[in-house]
């Protein structure tokens, strides 16, 4: 965030730099659009955004975003933001208008499939080999399925020239421009020997609006992270001692030590991180809030012990009772090396949202945003690499944006909030936390990409 000196020079009710109410407002708006796609299920959602009066709407929303980046630009945080987002609807435009460049192949072993745009020679032949299934000894469910093969392209010379590849679930090909996944396969029966026929079913997308994303993402972290790291506007929260102590302090570390040994355990019952369901994350949250009671009594003083003990003692821990915790191993798609970051970074950051909500922690939001805005682009980059689109219109991933535009908008009001209005903007934030962790479960009812979560 900003420094005092320069807010010293901003007169009540302005801002620094360009005022941002218009911006603010707008992003509420789009908070609520997003919540109307999300309760439209994700194939609905993405029907709707292929019109291209969707995608005239997604292009004019670049456009006022940077127009709104140009009214920003001494304000660095918020210009980084405008001009990601941009950035990032731009590139999505892009893709919709040159039309869809996706395709799938459907092979067997020993059959050969054309990866090439219509009507172009450019393009390479993949040759399946093999196409193997790899199931978890313990449950018999899928651990991965892999289609191993030949590439076959014409080299300058005119001669072909294969290369041997393999393709997996969150390992996808890339070459040429196209990227090649390994989407589903198919099992059927021999009719003459009645042994299992398999078909591996590859994805092939060619995805003209990457680059464009990638860069804006990076500045949305740019953007969110200059907020983290800046310094609150308003003072730091009364003193109320150095935080807990005595019987309560012993209590409360062992309750943190607790919550850590069943995280531990959960992880050797599991095999992986526990942060595959609600129930485990919800056990994540609890097992890190006593962490934070520490730190907010370290950083500025505040006594956040009651607020946490509710959190932990009354709500998360009581709801976990509620929710499947059986044991049950990682789906391929979740085999990821961002699993950990991308769902840790919606832990501590609904965590520290939620707590200041309810008046602990305040200086901690922008880390909380932050954090946000982290899950939010590590599940882009994840759902590129293994789903073929770092954007899907799926439910949790609208909810998700919505969150993100209501902590966006409070951004950019923020001087111009008086103290009621802000706890009422944080409130709303920590009902769209809420309200994004309810919709993993309900968002089983509609097609999604998250319905295993």
């Amino acid at each position: 965030m900003v420094s005092q000196d320069c807010l010293s020079k901003t007169k009540k009710g302005g801002s620094a730099g360009g005022r941002s109410p218009f911006a603010a407002w707008a992003l509420v708006a789009a908070a609520v659009a997003s919540v109307a796609l999300a309760c439209a299920g994700a194939e609905r959602a993405l029907d709707f955004m292929r019109y291209y009066a969707a995608i005239g709407v997604v292009a004019a929303l670049a456009l006022l975003s940077l127009f709104a980046a140009v009214r920003v630009w001494r304000r660095i945080p918020l210009l980084a933001l405008h001009l990601g987002f941009a950035l990032v609807l731009g590139g999505w435009a892009y893709n919709a208008l040159e039309g869809p460049r996706d395709g799938y192949l459907r092979l067997r072993p020993g059959q050969a499939g054309r990866v090439a745009e219509r009507g172009s020679e450019r393009g390479f032949d993949f040759e399946l080999v093999d196409f193997s299934i790899d199931r978890w000894a313990d449950t018999g469910t899928v651990r991965q399925y892999t289609s191993r093969g030949v590439v076959w392209a014409v080299d300058a010379a005119g001669k072909p020239h294969g290369e041997d590849v393999a393709i997996s679930v969150n390992h996808p090909l890339v070459k040429d421009g196209w990227w090649i996944y390994q989407s589903s396969f198919e099992e059927l029966q021999n009719p003459h020997t009645g042994e299992p026929l398999y078909f591996t079913i590859l994805q092939c997308v060619k995805d003209v609006g990457l680059p464009f994303a990638a860069l804006g993402g990076a500045l949305l972290l740019v953007g969110a992270a200059w907020f983290a790291v800046g310094r609150s506007r308003r003072a730091p929260a009364e003193r109320q001692g150095r935080g807990p102590g005595g019987p309560c302090a012993l209590a409360y570390s062992a309750v943190f030590l607790g919550a850590v040994a069943m995280l531990v355990h959960r992880t050797v019952a599991t095999g992986h991180p526990p942060m595959q369901n609600m129930y485990e994350f919800l056990m994540c949250m609890a097992a890190f809030i006593p962490a934070l009671t520490f730190v907010s009594a370290k950083w500025d003083g505040q006594n956040t012990l009651l607020v946490d003990a509710f959190l932990t003692a009354l709500v998360l821990v009581p709801v976990c009772f509620f929710m499947d915790g059986s044991v049950k191993r990682l789906m391929p798609a979740l085999q990821s090396p961002f699993f950990v970051p991308h769902v840790g970074a919606y832990v501590v950051g609904y965590v520290l949202l939620a707590r200041a909500a309810l008046g602990a922690g305040r200086r901690l939001v922008p880390v909380g945003f932050f954090l946000l805005t982290l899950g939010l682009v590590l599940g882009a980059a994840w759902g590129k690499v293994c789903w073929g689109h770092w954007w899907q219109f799926d439910p949790k991933e609208m909810w998700s944006l919505a969150t993100w535009f209501v902590y966006a908008a409070f951004f950019h009001l923020e001087r111009r909030l008086p103290a009621r209005a802000e706890r009422a903007f944080l409130v709303a934030g920590a009902a769209m936390v809420v309200l994004t962790l309810t919709w993993i479960n309900l968002s089983r009812i509609f097609s999604g990409m998250h319905s295993y979560a």
